[in-house]
């Protein structure tokens, strides 16, 4: 699943992370205890960034797409993969620094007899903090091939100068 990453794979490497540290942690914690500070600090940090970056009300059924912010001097331009989602059924909305990505893809129910059914209905959830002060009402998206792309007007249009050395 390229481009996706499960929110309960992340919990699942938490716990299995947490484990590893009780296991040896005894023996890292008398002979490396400042390593062994930094190592529990770090492990809290990436969890604490994680869940900043998708949200808390994010459900363990959901994917979160990846995204790339790419800023220009006029504009933010955000990129995600939304495979198989119709336009209709992606909601985005942007609030303070906030931009909010939801999108459902749901596969059609028939009564064939599946040996196996995988593809049933998936949740895709982004939360992106924004680098700078974007217009929100002039806004524009569009979704072509899976791709979800988000321009983002920013509020003061920074215009970069070359400085000579005198």
């Amino acid at each position: 699943m390229a481009g996706l990453i499960p929110v309960d794979e992340i919990k699942r490497l938490q716990k299995r992370m947490n484990r590893f540290v009780e296991d040896v942690g005894v023996e890292l914690e008398n002979r490396y205890p400042e390593e062994y500070k930094q190592i529990q600090h770090r492990m809290n940090k990436i969890m604490e960034d994680f869940e900043t970056t998708t949200g808390k009300g994010l459900s363990l059924e959901s994917m979160m797409p990846l995204a790339d912010i790419v800023e220009s001097d006029e504009d933010l331009v955000v990129t995600m993969d939304l495979p198989g989602v119709d336009k209709s059924d992606v909601e985005i909305t942007i609030a303070d620094d906030q931009l909010s990505v939801k999108a459902v893809r749901e596969t059609e129910t028939s009564d064939e007899q599946y040996h196996r059914r995988e593809r049933t209905c998936t949740r895709y959830e982004r939360i992106v903090k924004l680098p700078v002060a974007v217009k929100g009402d002039e806004a524009k998206a569009s979704l072509k091939d899976g791709v979800l792309e988000i321009t983002l007007p920013k509020e003061e249009v920074t215009i970069r100068k070359r400085v000579t050395i005198e």
